[in-house]
């Protein structure tokens, strides 16, 4: 690949105001070195038309996850608990004695009864432990073999702190851990092998950067030595997993990590669990579970602890909170502690359910949503019965945000959706599901106009990692990181936007996926 050459006759989207549109870019070294005035004598490619825009970012990502259950079961759209049951049977006997069975994706919400199964089914398998995780990372579908092999005393369920357990089976949240802490360690081979996968993967999609949002110091180290053998071929900002203190206790006194493709200066943490699972903190309870208002995964003195540290250190908290009572706890330890610290950018992570009395408390405090457009329209077929309608108009406020001047970085929250970057643009601009449903939208008032749905992926998303003097924008001096698509997406019928074909994907100025062979 040349490292000066000119992208000509294109449909360039800048998602600058002052110079919105453009038809020629020049690429020299990784930068953009001009705008509509190719420069002659060097290598020229013809875009014939298609539109590029600034590379899409994926603001809440998690590439080990995603690599990792590309290995499992596949459980995403199975239609009942007994289908899953028959997959796992039929796995049992491809293994040897003792082996864990391992799956991804089940959601009973898409199940005729709605309900979470019973102990029933996967008892019948008994010389395999099995652990089927839900669609949404909170719970977990365990068998008995599973649960002795996590120290329970399976005629004496007890759910821990941050945890609970439904029919003897279902583990929600920090119950989870147990499990998790029975089953073999991951080797650093299988970690290093699952980031690159899912890296090519998010590449092949016109990905050109994640936010990982959970790295263990296996997964740092899996990346700086994929990038040191030229295998890692998108950017990355990493976000380091609040349960690993020594990890964060040398970050914190090293500082940052800065390098061309991969950034550290971040922490992910946990307040509450999912809304599918009932996980999720609620002010009031379940409307289909009256006794119920979800779970708080980290005590107010660990989760204050943790904030001062990082602010200390000057490294920023992204916090993972969907349900209003969680986002109001993180807005609490976040004001009182970030109150004299400028430019601190601090983050929660999907922000999906909030009150009118807390949206305003974000720009305030200079707080940044960063939330998935899909878990808005994945979560809209069953949401009114889990919350009630009076709570609908706390989901997923985008606009509301947005017109209180608050940036929004996009995401997917891969593996748990799909991670396909114009399925998370589609639905911020329509809250609708693939064929449409519901007319109009769903809470159409929280709808976005092309260009900010646009900006979430690109000018927002390079905001929310300190990156907005370089990425984000298609300006002189900037990164030549872009994704190009046959269609403009800006500008054609929502249901065309799905259909657009990824001609491109260029990071750093290099072509690292073209299909079509610009």
């Amino acid at each position: 690949m040349p490292q000066y050459y000119n992208l000509i006759n294109g449909n360039i989207i800048t998602v600058d105001a002052h110079y919105p549109k453009a038809t020629s870019i020049t690429i020299q070294n990784g930068k953009i070195v001009n705008i509509d005035e190719p420069q002659s004598n060097i290598e020229t490619i013809d875009l014939k038309g298609a539109t590029l825009i600034p590379g899409f970012t994926d603001s809440h990502f998690h590439l080990k996850n995603f690599g990792k259950r590309l290995d499992q079961l596949q459980l995403k759209g199975v239609k009942s608990a007994q289908q899953i049951a028959e997959i796992v049977m039929a796995k049992s006997n491809e293994l040897p004695k003792g082996a864990w069975i391992t799956g991804f994706g089940w959601d009973q919400t898409r199940w005729p009864s709605q309900e979470f199964p019973n102990k029933v089914l996967l008892n019948k398998i008994q010389n395999h432990p099995v652990m089927l995780t839900r669609i949404d990372g909170h719970s977990m579908w365990v068998n008995d073999a599973a649960l002795k092999l996590g120290g329970y005393d399976i005629n004496n369920l007890t759910s821990p702190d941050g945890g609970q357990i439904i029919n003897n089976c279902i583990l929600i949240d920090n119950a989870m851990n147990p499990i998790r802490g029975a089953q073999p360690e991951d080797s650093f081979d299988d970690v290093k092998r699952w980031i690159k996968t899912a890296a090519q993967t998010a590449r092949n999609r016109g990905i050109t950067n994640v936010h990982d949002a959970w790295q263990d110091a296996d997964t740092v180290q899996a990346i700086q030595e994929l990038i040191e053998e030229g295998e890692f071929p998108i950017r990355c900002y990493g976000m380091l997993a609040s349960s690993d203190t020594n990890l964060l206790e040398s970050f914190f006194k090293s500082g940052y990590y800065e390098s061309e493709l991969y950034t550290i200066r971040s922490v992910k943490a946990f307040i509450d669990g999912a809304l599918g699972s009932r996980g999720a903190a609620l002010l009031e309870p379940y409307s289909d579970n009256h006794c119920n208002c979800g779970l708080i995964l980290i005590s107010h003195e660990e989760f204050t602890e943790l904030a001062q540290k990082c602010n200390d250190a000057n490294f920023q908290l992204c916090t993972h909170a969907i349900g209003d009572r969680g986002n109001k706890m993180v807005l609490d330890i976040y004001a009182n502690t970030i109150k004299n610290t400028p430019n601190h950018r601090w983050r929660i992570e999907h922000a999906q359910m909030v009150t009118d009395e807390d949206i305003p408390r974000f720009a305030t405090h200079q707080i940044i949503p960063s939330m998935q457009p899909s878990h808005c329209t994945s979560d809209m077929r069953w949401i009114d019965k889990r919350i009630g309608k009076n709570r609908l108009s706390r989901i997923s406020r985008w606009k509301s945000f947005i017109d209180l001047g608050i940036p929004i970085p996009g995401g997917s929250d891969c593996p748990i959706e799909d991670g396909e970057p114009l399925f998370e643009y589609y639905a911020a601009v329509t809250r609708q599901n693939h064929s449409g449903w519901p007319e109009g939208g769903w809470q159409p008032e929280e709808k976005l106009d092309r260009l900010n749905a646009l900006k979430m992926f690109t000018t927002w998303a390079a905001f929310g990692e300190f990156s907005e003097h370089r990425r984000g924008l298609i300006q002189e001096g900037y990164d030549a990181d872009f994704t190009i698509y046959d269609n403009d997406i800006t500008t054609c019928k929502p249901s065309e936007i799905l259909n657009s074909k990824l001609i491109a994907t260029i990071v750093n100025g290099t072509f690292v996926h073209n299909p079509n062979q610009l």
